[in-house]
């Protein structure tokens, strides 16, 4: 009985929560994640503009980056040839859950561009955009640091409305 004690003592926990805190938890927005055939398109669906997301934005602002287009040109098809099914990019949750919603974003936008394979993904290419320096940066890592890129800046009007 000793042994089903702390499982019981879950399972009531687990059942005893409110409605709305059950809500909560049950459609959490980290690591969101969109597969790329190419560099100027997404298997996204189009969203009605009153749906559109803050992270809706900054995936825009980063698969229309020209550094972004570039360095992904022709990677799907590489990534096929070799035994994959598809690119993405995984934005990243939160690190810090207790000063951030636990189910949110930090407050830069953590991306990462990964290959996938049927045993891995490895990760290519990291980038953030940072809304207060209004900034998108991709990570270098040999030398640990961050890389201002150029993007469409139009599209920081898009963020301002949709994520003010």
């Amino acid at each position: 009985m000793k042994n089903k004690l702390p499982l019981l003592i879950l399972i009531i926990t687990l059942f005893s929560c409110n409605k709305n805190e059950k809500a909560k938890v049950a459609e959490p927005v980290v690591n969101k994640e969109i597969t790329v055939k190419d560099s100027s398109k997404s298997e996204q669906t189009e969203k009605p503009a009153d749906s559109i997301t803050c992270v809706d934005v900054v995936l825009e602002i980063l698969t229309t980056a020209p550094s972004y287009i570039e360095g992904t040109k022709g990677l799907y098809e590489a990534v096929v040839k070799n035994g994959g099914t598809s690119i993405g990019i995984t934005v990243e949750g939160s690190p810090n859950p207790k000063i951030d919603k636990s189910w949110s974003y930090s407050e830069t936008y953590d991306l990462s561009l990964h290959e996938t394979y049927p045993d891995r993904m490895p990760t290519i290419a990291r980038y953030v955009f940072d809304p207060s320096k209004r900034e998108l940066f991709e990570y270098n890592t040999a030398n640990d640091s961050l890389i201002a890129i150029d993007f469409n800046k139009d599209l920081l009007l898009k963020f301002d409305k949709i994520c003010k």
